[in-house]
């Protein structure tokens, strides 16, 4: 077959995200005649199939073969990717700074045009400073609407966007994103890895705006982009986006199978997380799930990092070490500032850290703070969370305010579909309500911890199930019931059913035994089971067809 027909088979089959089938091609290419299109296109088919080593050496073959030919925008757009994925993906921040410069001479004999935004957009993303950050983020803009270069211009606005929020300008950047994600799922950019890199833009962007709506509300059009394109997986180049999207929709145990798998993929490789870290997501997971030693193993030597703030500070908090939690709260404010919306998620735990702590004056003022932050952001998520936060520090003081702001935060929480907001919220009120109605917050408590349980936050649901028993009700409905399962344990229960062991329920559900062997540990507690055979013949009686 003639080496042009398979070139441009492997390209077809990227275009469509058909990964496997465009290696395929492309290696056929190579072996036929090593050019730098065909060595580009497995490099890139590689980089999609999550090996960042091999794609890393075919690209650099690639310029190598376009730096010879004399075409240089081409290997200038090589040498960028080359300098962003190793800065981003194995922090070698001297290699990255080798190839930009590269860039930079290779730019100087190439007119103006695209190839100068991407350089620009390449300085952008290495800034630390938002301020510099937004300029050369801005500058990329302009030169992609000068060029009419689509990848260019979403990817310049979708940074530029991210630049805006890490300065502050939260809800002007999270526009931006907003825009670049409406285009980028409607087909405009040339490239899937637009698509991919503008999903982990938006995804980054959220976490340091503490903005849990914003994934969930595009999670859907996600979903419909992707079923585009049937049974390729196109959150395959980043596993935390694609946590983040089940974890937007309640379905907190597929999260944790992507996060697993995603920590033990990038160990393997020797490579770092293009986003959020998914050893900080998940170890807030295992605070949820009341496995603190492993939360702590996997937030050993990057604890004090800023992306791992909330999982440690949740993680002294469930140790009762709130003054720990707080001092780590407060040096991240002041290196933040506390009248940002990026400041939000941090105060939210500070009111939980300084109540634990006693000390509800200090409470109080960073309630006071969030409450100062939604005035004029007009955010509901930041309304709902002040008002949760002035009913926390209201219950404490027992005063009379705290159960309409409680009830407030709840009505709030809901309208924004937040649901484990909803179940904290519930369980917040419940406890306001239990010295003067306890039987209406036994009734609300029970609420909380059927949703807590569902939502795999076993932590709160425990904290919901003691308050339950101090008021005089059965803290859990019988020691035998199946509707406390999540859905994944309704699941480990029919395996279990069949007699499956736990390496087996693991190869069935395509998680690692570990994960196996918590599942069965948690069904057995949550049924009061002591064997396997009891378990099966529970599942057996009690489990209809699927």
């Amino acid at each position: 077959m003639a080496a042009d027909t398979v070139l441009a088979r492997g390209y077809e089959a990227l275009a469509v995200g058909n990964w496997s089938e465009a290696r395929t091609a492309f290696e056929e290419a190579v072996r036929t005649a090593e050019s730098p299109e065909a060595l580009d296109g497995l490099g890139r088919s590689l980089w999609w199939l999550r090996q960042g080593r091999e794609a890393i050496v075919c690209r650099e073959r690639a310029y190598s073969g376009f730096r010879r030919d004399g075409e240089l925008a081409r290997a200038a757009r090589i040498t960028l990717w080359l300098s962003r994925e190793y800065a981003l993906v194995f922090g070698n921040d001297a290699a990255a700074r080798g190839w930009l410069a590269r860039a930079e001479r290779l730019l100087r004999d190439v007119a103006p045009g695209a190839e100068q935004g991407w350089l620009d957009l390449a300085r952008s993303e290495g800034s630390h400073e938002p301020s510099q950050a937004t300029t050369y983020a801005e500058a990329a803009l302009d030169a992609a609407l000068g060029a009419r270069d689509p990848d260019l211009e979403l990817r310049a606005l979708a940074q530029l966007g991210f630049a805006r929020v890490s300065g502050g300008e939260v809800d002007k950047g999270l526009a931006q994103l907003d825009e670049a994600m409406a285009a980028a799922t409607s087909g405009e950019p040339a490239t899937l890895e637009t698509f991919a890199d503008i999903c982990c833009t938006l995804m980054l962007a959220c976490e340091r705006a503490g903005d849990m709506e914003r994934p969930q509300q595009w999670s859907a059009v996600l979903q419909d982009f992707v079923r585009k394109y049937d049974h390729v997986v196109l959150f395959a180049f980043c596993r935390t986006c694609c946590a983040d999207v089940y974890a937007a929709n309640g379905r907190v145990d597929a999260a944790e199978q992507e996060l697993v798998a995603a920590i033990q993929e990038l160990t393997d490789a020797g490579q770092r997380s293009r986003c959020v870290n998914p050893a900080a997501r998940l170890a807030e997971v295992r605070v949820f799930q009341s496995r603190l030693d492993e939360a702590e193993q996997l937030l050993a030597g990057f604890d004090a990092e800023p992306d791992a703030t909330r999982a440690a500070v949740a993680l002294r908090l469930a140790r009762s070490d709130p003054a720990s939690a707080a001092a780590l709260l407060e040096r991240r404010l002041d290196e933040l500032g506390r009248m940002s919306v990026l400041a939000v998620p941090l105060l939210e735990q500070l009111v939980d850290a300084r109540v634990a702590e006693g000390r509800l004056e200090d409470a109080s003022v960073a309630a006071g703070a969030i409450a100062a932050i939604a005035g004029p952001s007009g955010r509901e998520r930041i309304a709902a969370a002040a008002a949760f936060a002035r009913g926390r520090v209201a219950t404490a003081r027992g005063g009379p305010a705290a159960v309409p702001e409680l009830q407030k935060a709840v009505n709030r929480f809901a309208a924004l579909g937040l649901r484990l907001e909803v179940a904290r919220s519930r369980l917040a009120l419940a406890r306001a309500l239990a010295p003067s109605s306890p039987e209406i917050a036994v009734d609300i408590a029970r609420q909380a911890r059927d949703e807590l349980e569902a939502l795999g936050d076993s932590r709160e649901a425990d904290i919901a199930a003691a308050l339950m028993r101090s008021l005089g009700a059965k803290g859990r409905a019988g020691p035998r019931a199946a509707g406390l399962l999540t859905r994944r344990e309704v699941e480990v229960l029919r395996l279990l059913g069949e007699g499956l062991t736990n390496a087996e329920i693991a190869r069935r559900l395509f998680i690692s035994p570990k994960t196996a062997e918590h599942h069965v540990s948690r069904v057995f507690a949550k049924l009061g089971l002591a064997r396997r055979s009891e378990a099966a013949a529970y599942a057996v009686r009690h489990l209809g067809p699927e």
